[in-house]
């Protein structure tokens, strides 16, 4: 019963925790089938479970493909790495000027002190509050 339990447990996370339980579960019944005592049960059960997270989940997830994607980024984060257009001219820190990127205008000033003038490609390195840093690409 206790692994059928487990199992929901599992196919609802889909973790590869619990799937270990089950198998320590099942490691357990069967103990308990071949005459074991309560002590043997829970020894088999507490063994399999945490022997096979500590030694079989991480191939496991690594054979499957499972890894995490990294985090997401979004909004003006998302903007560094990418290359825009400047359309007013961008001069220093003290000249902020404005780059089109992903359709739409940015404030924006240069990293390195460098005049930018309308039509150049710049590459976002960074975000200041709400201005683009850009330097050349």
């Amino acid at each position: 019963m206790l692994a059928l339990v487990f199992a929901v447990v599992e196919v609802t996370s889909l973790a590869f925790f619990a799937i270990f339980a089950v198998v320590g579960a099942l490691a357990a019944a069967f103990a308990a089938a071949l005459g074991g005592g309560a002590l043997l049960q829970s020894l088999v059960f507490a063994g399999v479970s945490v022997g096979g997270v500590a030694l079989v989940r991480r191939p496991l997830m690594n054979a499957l493909g499972t890894h995490r994607a990294p985090a997401l980024r979004s909004g003006v984060a998302g903007l560094v790495g990418l290359n825009g257009t400047v359309v007013k001219r961008v001069e220093g820190l003290d000249n902020p000027g404005c780059v089109h990127v992903r359709g739409e205008d940015w404030a924006a000033v240069s990293y390195d002190e460098d005049a930018f003038e309308p039509g150049q490609i710049v590459h976002i390195l960074d975000v200041d509050k709400t201005r683009l840093v850009v330097t050349s690409q």
